[in-house]
């Protein structure tokens, strides 16, 4: 008796490829090879990621620490981000 082999099962879409779209910005502030993925939402938001060309991907280096201290004056953990539009938000051009 023969068996035929199994239909193969359709892959999923991770959460990254279902909800948002990348963009990619090589050479960001001049330095070769400091590039950034940007996945945009479709309600707009934005968020900010290391592209898989980075030197800190590509060396196998992890990331110890962030720091949202941006000056003295102004941390970004402090904001509160509520409302339609998010009209707290503080942002930041790349």
């Amino acid at each position: 008796m023969a068996t035929e082999p199994a239909a193969p099962q359709p892959s999923v879409p991770s959460l990254v490829d279902r909800y948002f779209t990348r963009w990619y910005k090589a050479d960001v502030k001049g330095k070769p090879c400091e590039d950034h993925c940007i996945l945009q939402h479709s309600n707009r938001i934005c968020v900010i990621t290391l592209a898989g060309s980075h030197p800190v991907l590509q060396s196998g280096k992890t990331i110890q620490s962030i720091s949202y201290q941006i000056s003295t004056n102004c941390s970004r953990l402090q904001n509160k981000v509520s409302g339609k539009f998010k009209r707290a938000v503080q942002e930041r051009t790349v």
